[in-house]
């Protein structure tokens, strides 16, 4: 009997001994699980707070970039670069947190954005956005260099009037560049009739150097000499019926004077900017980049464009001149380009022709032209004009 008792009394340890270990076990694998929660709780915690600083630096940085797009650095006119306050915003990562973000503009020379031997200026530079988590503790910055396009071959052209077909200008123009000797360019005839007040007039060789202001004076009788008119016939600044210019397909001579020979691109870039129109006076007041559709009527007696925020205008029709309109800038006319009240442009104009039957003049009219030809016309912008502003690819950056 006393060893049956010692036998079992031996089972009753191994049962004790055995529930000991499962005990201890249980207890190790509940630490460990509540470690392991404890640490995905902070993760999940710690890709909360990220995406929230993620979200509120793209934030940061579109806005910043719109800002951009729409005056540049300098909106307020003080020469220094703006400093912008960025409204808080709801995360969409939360239920309603508030994050918050700032957005800085850097334009120093020598920067990653800005050549060492470039001039700051309020065109191009870097936007730097930082977005904060709504506690604050977690950060994401990311840089965007930013500039402003180059739409234009070489800056522009080389001479105020340039046509694909003939030009027949009845009434008074005045045609003056003081940069060079060249003043019309023409695939066919430019005729200068018996009856016509045109002329045509280049810097007065026996003067010294101009200013801007003297360069770009419509009064045609101030620094010149005259060149062509009825008298005197077409002079030498006059280059007409020149195959390499009137036998281009429209595309090629589009392309001759844009980086692009894809209209729609350009057109895009216009509409971009909200700068698509169907009726020409509402582009009275505007700058930058302005496509206008179809056939139009220009009878407004204001300003497209300005002096230091000139403008690109293309017309895809026929444009007709009737009130006294006044345009800084270049205008490119896909059609017909007429003259029929009194207009002034200081810039360039390049008449296509396109649709215009054979013999008959893409640039006429009885009215009075004063075209003073501005070489260079984007370089006065003070700042990035609309349809203009480009973020520079490849130099995205975050850490």
């Amino acid at each position: 009997m006393d060893n049956y008792n010692f036998h079992y009394s031996q089972k009753g340890m191994a049962t004790l001994a055995i529930a000991i270990l499962l005990l201890i076990g249980i207890t190790l694998i509940t630490m460990l699980t509540a470690k392991t929660v404890l640490v995905e709780t902070k993760q999940t915690a710690d890709n909360y707070r990220t995406m929230q600083a993620v979200s509120a630096a793209n934030y940061a940085m579109d806005y910043g970039v719109n800002y951009f797009d729409n005056g540049g650095f300098d909106q307020n006119g003080d020469s220094v670069v703006d400093t912008v306050t960025i409204p808080d915003l709801e995360s969409t990562y939360s239920g309603g947190d508030t994050v918050t973000a700032q957005v800085v503009f850097s334009n120093l020379a020598g920067s990653l954005c800005v050549d060492g031997g470039a001039t700051a200026n309020m065109s191009n530079g870097m936007v730097t956005a930082t977005g904060f988590s709504d506690d604050l503790v977690a950060t994401r910055t990311i840089t965007q260099c930013v500039g402003s396009l180059n739409l234009l071959q070489g800056g522009g052209p080389d001479m105020p009037l340039i046509s694909r077909s003939q030009v027949a200008l009845t009434g008074n123009a005045n045609i003056t560049n003081r940069y060079s000797n060249t003043n019309i360019w023409a695939g066919e005839a430019v005729t200068i009739g018996s009856s016509s007040s045109m002329a045509t007039y280049i810097k007065d060789p026996s003067v010294g150097a101009l200013t801007v202001s003297q360069l770009l004076d419509v009064d045609p009788s101030t620094n010149t000499q005259l060149v062509s008119n009825k008298n005197l016939g077409n002079g030498l600044d006059i280059i007409d019926s020149d195959p390499s210019l009137g036998d281009l397909s429209p595309d090629s001579f589009f392309q001759n004077f844009f980086q692009t020979s894809d209209r729609e691109v350009v057109k895009d870039l216009a509409k971009s900017a909200g700068q698509y129109f169907t009726d020409i006076d509402d582009a009275i007041g505007k700058s930058g980049l302005i496509w206008v559709e179809g056939d139009q009527s220009l009878n407004s007696n204001g300003s497209i464009g300005g002096m230091t925020a000139p403008a690109i205008l293309i017309v895809n029709g026929d444009l007709r001149a009737t009130g006294g309109p006044t345009v800084y800038g270049l205008i490119y006319v896909v059609g017909e380009y007429e003259v029929a009240g009194t207009v002034n442009v200081v810039g360039s104009s390049i008449v296509e022709g396109a649709g215009v039957s054979a013999g008959s003049p893409v640039v006429s009219g009885t009215g009075t032209l004063n075209l003073v030809f501005w070489k260079d016309i984007l370089s006065a912008a003070t700042g990035p004009l609309p349809g203009l502003t480009t973020v520079v690819n490849g130099s995205w950056r975050d850490w």
